[in-house]
Order: C-alpha cells, then structure tokens, then sequence
C-alpha cells in the first residue's frame, strides 16, 4: 500500500529539520571552536609581547647598573655600602608594569670556588670556611667533601672528603662535578649538606661564581659571620664594632681596617682581604602584565672602570 502523500511530505519535512539542525550544530561548534582557537592565539601573543617587554626592561636595567658602577669607580677607589650602586631600587612604573633591582657585592661572601686554585688548596679559602662552619655549629661538614666534588680527579681526601664512590652508592646515585659550583644551591648536592639545615645556614655568607682572578672579600660590606671567619677570635661584639665603624668611616685600605680596634693583633692571614671589589651581582625584576621574570646577572668591572655581563640566569614566576 502506497502511504498518503501527506505523509511522505511530513516525513521530508522531519529529515529536513533534522539535517538543517545538524547542520547548525557542527557550525556552532566549528565557530565555538575557532573563537576558543583565536582567544588562544591572542592570549598566547600578547604574552610573547609582554615576556619580550619584560625582556627588554631587564636589559636596559642591566645597562643602567653598570653605568652606576662605572661612575662609581671614578668617583672612589672603594666600595661600601652607602655608595649609590648598594642601594635597593623600589619597583619603579614603566609601560604595562613595574621594573626593580638591586646590586649585590659578590666580595662580601666568601666564595666557594676559591677552594681550589690553579688546581691545589687555598689554606687561607679553607681556614676562613672552617671557622664559619664552626661559629655557625656546624660540625657534620667538611671542606674536603667540597674539594672533592670541585677538583678534577676520582681520589677521595681523608678523612671527610667524597667522590663518585660515595654519591654512587646513595638511594638517588649521580656523580660529582669535577668542576667549579655554578650556582651556591650546588651545595645541596654535596656530602654533609643532603638535608638541607647545613644549606640555608650558609646559603647567606657564600657564593659560587667563576671568577678570573681570585676574588678577595671586602671588609667594607662582608656581614658579620663572614668577619667572623677571618679569625677564631673575632667576637661577635667585635664584628659589630667593625660594621657600626663602617657605616660612617668605610676603611681607605687594609692597613686603616687593621688598625682599627688591634684587628691586626687577632688577624694574622690579610691575604684576599680588600677594600674594594670587582664581581657584583644584580637581580632585576620585571613584571609586565601576566609575565614576571626574575634575571641574575653578575657583572665584572676592571680597574679602569670598564664592565662587563660574566653570566646571567633567568627565572620565570
């Protein structure tokens, strides 16, 4: 039997609306997804813009920080810390954000790659170490498990020291670097310092940086625990004595520091003392839009005055 027309029609009509709603979905859904794509696109882009902004402004502080050190050098042939360069810049506005930095005296921690020179010990780098561990009451460290990972060769020094034998036997095996520390945070890695507690005593009194030539500390703003370590005798009124004296008569040279309260009587190794310094550290922070980027940057100045970028670091946030 041959069905009513009218119903064939209807039938037509039911297909029709199903396909034309079918239709209307997989458009919505294609433009759904191209505005979701160009949403995408757009938020990726502008934060290319805003990383790159954030770029240019670490740059251009980076620039303005050694001409800050340049000056420096030709107005005085020290540095302490009430000079322009040690002072802490605020965020400042710019375009999209905000910028801030600050200078950092590398000399005024001991650093940790002065361990080792031209391959053999620093007696004076690993006497100073020692009686910062000691003051601070760390007895479960050594220096020779830091000369162990920095030297070159796979002989382990007794009595504390450790190479690849130790660290290959922990839960977590790796080698030592038999290199320079790029960064202080390498300290983790090394015997004696695995938990942590060791580290973030020292973390604030040392620093690791390749330098070339050995870099002194500068008694004009080394810390207190750092003073500390240029003798078993220095007292912790004493280190005070020698900061409140600095804050309004920085010492001229070695022989004014000392002078000053008999320091020469208790200070017997002057070697890699200094009233001036060289490696500075700069961490500038950029935030442009949803971009924060954090950059560290250690810059060398010469005698004359000239400078120049040793290395840089980024950090995203």
């Amino acid at each position: 039997m041959t069905p009513p027309a009218s119903f064939a029609g209807k039938k037509q009509q039911g297909v029709a609306i199903i396909t034309a709603l079918l239709i209307v979905t997989i458009a919505a859904t294609i433009s759904i997804s191209i505005s979701t794509r160009l949403q995408l696109d757009v938020r990726r882009t502008g934060n290319m813009i805003a990383q790159d902004q954030a770029d240019f402004y670490l740059l251009a502080a980076e620039k303005w920080s050694q001409r800050i050190l340049r000056q420096d050098k030709k107005d005085t042939k020290i540095d302490e810390l009430s000079e322009d360069w040690a002072i802490e810049i605020p965020p400042l506005p710019v375009s999209g954000g905000s910028i801030q930095g600050k200078l950092t005296d590398l000399h005024s921690y001991i650093n940790i790659n002065s361990l080792l020179a031209t391959g053999k010990v620093d007696t004076t780098t690993e006497k100073r170490l020692t009686q910062l561990f000691k003051s601070l009451g760390l007895k479960n460290i050594s220096t020779q498990a830091i000369i162990d990972w920095i030297d070159s060769d796979s002989t382990t020094t007794n009595p504390n020291g450790a190479e690849d034998g130790y660290y290959l036997n922990l839960d977590d095996p790796y080698r030592t670097a038999n290199r320079e520390l790029q960064s202080i945070s390498e300290l983790r890695l090394i015997k004696g310092f695995e938990d942590g507690k060791s580290y973030q005593l020292l973390k604030d009194y040392l620093c690791a940086y390749v330098a070339g030539s050995d870099p002194a500390i500068n008694v004009n703003t080394a810390s207190a625990e750092v003073l500390k370590s240029l003798s078993a005798d220095m007292t912790d009124a004493l280190a005070k004595d020698i900061i409140d004296h600095r804050a309004d008569n920085p010492f001229n040279d070695l022989k004014d520091f000392t002078s000053f309260a008999k320091l020469g009587t208790i200070i017997k190794d002057t070697a890699k003392l200094s009233t001036s310094s060289d490696y500075f550290l700069l961490r500038t922070q950029a935030i442009i839009g949803q971009a924060n980027k954090i950059m560290y940057s250690i810059i060398y100045r010469d005698g004359s005055g000239k400078t120049e970028i040793i290395s840089r670091s980024y950090r995203t946030l």
